[in-house]
């Protein structure tokens, strides 16, 4: 079974990074992605983990222009006395590709976390303003059981 996502979009806010209860640095964020054929934009739920989350805080900002390889998350989450089933994108890759004088605060940044793709056309990409509820992301350890208060696994 293949679960590959691949989106090129806009950052809708400004990145913090945070620290899970294992103390692992993550970012989560919303990417704002046009959709070319209806002119809507979508406004997905992603996060990162790690080095490659370091490296997003330090060098991005809002309306920083991205893309994101990564996969597709779900969970379950009690909201409001009601089962809700949550859609994330767990970002493996970031590409920033953003030019240098686009985004005054991108640095030297290892190629091995960063990558720009060459035959990629982001003429027609457009920003605009999400709802800025975030769900927090899960580690990524495999299952993991809800019981009770003891199910809280993040900030």
């Amino acid at each position: 079974m293949l679960n590959r996502v691949a989106l090129v979009g806009r950052l809708t806010r400004d990145l913090e990074l945070k620290r899970s209860v294992n103390d692992k640095p993550f970012v989560a964020f919303t990417l704002a992605v046009n959709n070319n054929f209806n002119d809507q934009t979508a406004f997905i739920s992603c996060f990162a983990w790690s080095k490659v989350a370091e490296n997003m805080a330090k060098y991005l900002r809002k309306g920083s222009l991205i893309s994101v390889d990564g996969r597709l998350q779900t969970r379950t989450d009690n909201v409001n006395g009601q089962q809700m089933t949550i859609m994330q994108v767990v970002a493996d890759n970031v590409s920033f590709l953003d030019s240098r004088n686009t985004n005054s605060n991108v640095g030297n940044v290892s190629t091995d976390v960063i990558s720009t793709p060459s035959n990629v056309n982001f003429e027609n990409i457009t920003y605009a303003q999400p709802n800025q509820n975030q769900a927090a992301p899960m580690e990524d350890n495999g299952p993991i059981s809800f019981d009770g208060d003891d199910a809280i696994l993040w900030d």
